[in-house]
């Protein structure tokens, strides 16, 4: 008898306990991935200047990826919009191992308007931001299939969710790609 009366209140006890979990998770809203409301999505607009003279200008969603290959070398970047117009970019790099392609840490920067060398990983190149408060309509950004690649005129082929190089351009109608030239002010 005693047993049974200890079962019963240990599975009322986790029932209770279980139903006030759901109730405080109930009255807490989500935090925010990439959208501050529901109007809009966070993006930011970079530009990739490489040492062989080609550049890029790429928009993509926070925590999206940014794709850069050339010569068989690939880095992927994803970018997080911090304060101040800041951008933290984690890059990797390809590398292979067993037979298979995996993706290696090699670097975390901090970027901003400023030109900042990305010397790290397989791939070196300048990176400097040129909008890190971009907003992009949720319905536009889910028709437009979210990645397409652009190559430059040196063959360095650049992925994301807008891309403008100076030899193409790739993107959804509402891109807002201009060829890459000079930075004003």
């Amino acid at each position: 008898m005693i047993k049974i009366l200890r079962i019963m209140t240990g599975t009322t006890m986790l029932a209770v306990c279980g139903f006030m979990m759901i109730v405080w998770a109930h009255g807490r809203p989500e935090p925010p991935l990439t959208q501050p409301g529901t109007d809009s999505i966070r993006a930011v607009k970079l530009r990739f200047t490489f040492a062989s003279g080609d550049s890029a200008n790429v928009t993509e969603v926070e925590g999206g990826t940014i794709t850069v290959e050339r010569n068989g070398k690939k880095l992927t970047i994803t970018p997080y919009i911090r304060a101040q117009g800041q951008v933290e970019l984690r890059v990797f790099q390809a590398v292979q191992r067993e037979g298979k392609e995996m993706m290696e840490a090699v670097d975390t920067l901090l970027v901003d308007k400023s030109l900042t060398k990305l010397n790290r990983g397989n791939l070196p190149f300048s990176v400097q931001v040129l909008n890190a408060e971009k907003m992009l309509p949720p319905a536009a950004l889910a028709a437009s299939g979210r990645t397409c690649c652009a190559t430059t005129c040196a063959g360095t082929v650049i992925c994301g969710v807008c891309v403008c190089t100076d030899c193409g351009r790739c993107g959804p109608n509402w891109c807002d790609c201009a060829i890459p030239g000079p930075i004003d002010g």
